[in-house]
C-alpha cells in the first residue's frame, strides 16, 4: 500500500498541465524540475521525486494532494494507512447494501442523478455485463427488470463496496437527505443503517435542519469506543415503545441544533409521554390536564422512586434531585420553550441550553424505563 500510494499521488496530479506541474510539485515540497522533463512524462516526473522521500512524507503530501485534486482511489488509500481513523469493514459495507435493498435509493428523485453525483462515470463507463453499452444500461436493466436484490446489485456495480469511506458516508448522507423522502421513511432508513454502522464506531446523526426537516451526517463514536449517550438512550426507549416514546425522543434530538426552543418543549413532551406510558402499563389512571411534575410523581411512586419511600439519606437525596430535575425541566419549557408567547424581554435559548434539557430528559426517561422493566420483569 505504501508503494501504491506513490502511484496514486502521481495519478491524482496527472490532471495538472505539464507546464504547471513543476511548480505544483514544488508547492508540495517535492524536488524542483524543468518543464521539459514534465512534458516527456508527467507520471514519471512525479514518481521520480516521490521515490526519493520517506513514506511518512509521501503520506503527508498525499493528504494535501487529495484536497486539491479529489481522487477516490487516493482517498481510500489514505484512509487505509491512517493511524488514528476508523474504517468501515467489508462486512458492514455488505450489510449496508442489504439494508438499502429494502428502500428506494433515490426516493422521490432520479436514480441516475443520485448515482452520477457520487460516481460521475456511470454514464460513460463500459458495461460490466455486455460488450456493448454502458454501466447506465446495466443499471436500467436491473431496475426495469425488477431484479431481486436490485439495489444491492446496482451498488456493487457503481463501486459502493470498494469506494473510499469519505464517498461512502457522503452517499449515505445523500440517500437520507430530506429532499428525497418524507420524515418517516428517512427515520426508518437511518435506524436500520445505524444498526450496522455502530459496530464500526459510526452513526448517522441529525446535525441540522433544512426547512424544518432533519439533515443527517455520519459521525464517529467517542474515541474510547463507547457508543454515544444518544444511541444508548434510543435503544432503551425503542425497546420500551418503538413508536410514541421513540418519536418524542427523535424530535428532541433533531431540534437541538437548529431549534433550541422546540427541543426544550420536545424534552418535556418526552418525559410526559414516558410517564403516561408507564402509568398506562400499570393500569394507573391520571388526568388529561395533569402536568409533568404530577405525572412524574405518580409514576415514581409506582416504581418506588419517590424520596418518601426510602429511608437511606443518600437515596432520598438522589431521588429528590431527580424530582427537582423533572420539575425544573417543566419550568424551563414554560420559560424558554416555544409553547407560549413571549414578551419583549424574552431571552432566546442557545443550542447548549437545548442540549442540556434534552440530555437530562433523555437520561431521566431511560432511568424510568429501565426501572419499569426491572420491576416488571
Amino acid at each position: 500500500m505504501k508503494s501504491q500510494i506513490r502511484h496514486l499521488v502521481a495519478q491524482a496530479l496527472y490532471v495538472v498541465k505539464a507546464h504547471s506541474l513543476p511548480a505544483a510539485c514544488e508547492r508540495y515540497g517535492l524536488e524542483p524540475g524543468e518543464e521539459g522533463e514534465a512534458f516527456q512524462s508527467k507520471n514519471q516526473y512525479v514518481m521520480r521525486r516521490l521515490q526519493k522521500i520517506s513514506d511518512e512524507k509521501v503520506f503527508r503530501i498525499a493528504q494535501e494532494v487529495v484536497k486539491d485534486f479529489p481522487n477516490d482511489a487516493l482517498q481510500a488509500a489514505i484512509e487505509s494507512l491512517g493511524k488514528n481513523g476508523r474504517l468501515v469493514s467489508d462486512i458492514t459495507r455488505h450489510k449496508l447494501a442489504e439494508t438499502l435493498n429494502k428502500f428506494s435509493l433515490a426516493g422521490k428523485r432520479d436514480l441516475l442523478e443520485l448515482l452520477g453525483k457520487h460516481w460521475p462515470d456511470v454514464r460513460s463507463k463500459a458495461s460490466a455485463r455486455s460488450f456493448e453499452g454502458t454501466l447506465e444500461d446495466d443499471i436500467w436493466g436491473i431496475v426495469s427488470g425488477g431484479v431481486v436484490g436490485g439495489n444491492r446489485q446496482v451498488l456493487e456495480l457503481v463501486g459502493f463496496l470498494s469506494c473510499s469511506q469519505a464517498k461512502l458516508f457522503q452517499f449515505l448522507e445523500d440517500v437520507v437527505y430530506p429532499i428525497r423522502r418524507d420524515a418517516s421513511e428517512q427515520e426508518s432508513i437511518v435506524e436500520e443503517l445505524n444498526r450496522s454502522l455502530r459496530y464500526d464506531g459510526f452513526l448517522l446523526k441529525p446535525t441540522s435542519r433544512v426547512s424544518g426537516h432533519a439533515v443527517y451526517r455520519v459521525e464517529e463514536v467517542s474515541a474510547n469506543g463507547e457508543r454515544p449517550a444518544d444511541e444508548l438512550i434510543s435503544q432503551a426507549l425503542i425497546s420500551f415503545d418503538g413508536v410514541g416514546v421513540n418519536e418524542a425522543w427523535r424530535k428532541a434530538l433533531g431540534r437541538r441544533a437548529e431549534d433550541p426552543e422546540g427541543a426544550i418543549t420536545a424534552a418535556k413532551t418526552l418525559l410526559e409521554t414516558v410517564c403516561k406510558h408507564i402509568l398506562d402499563e400499570l393500569n394507573v389512571t391520571y388526568g388529561e390536564a395533569d402536568d409533568l411534575p404530577k405525572l412524574y410523581a405518580s409514576a415514581a411512586t409506582q416504581l418506588k422512586l419517590s424520596p418518601d419511600q426510602h429511608s437511606e439519606k443518600v437515596f432520598k437525596t438522589i431521588l429528590g434531585n431527580c424530582q427537582s430535575v423533572v420539575g425544573n425541566l417543566a419550568g424551563l419549557r414554560n420559560k424558554l420553550g416555544d409553547s407560549h408567547g413571549q414578551g419583549k424581554r424574552y431571552v432566546r435559548p442557545q443550542s447548549r441550553h437545548a442540549e442540556l434539557a434534552v440530555n437530562l430528559a433523555g437520561s431521566m426517561a431511560m432511568f424510568l424505563v429501565s426501572t419499569f422493566e426491572a420491576r416488571t420483569a
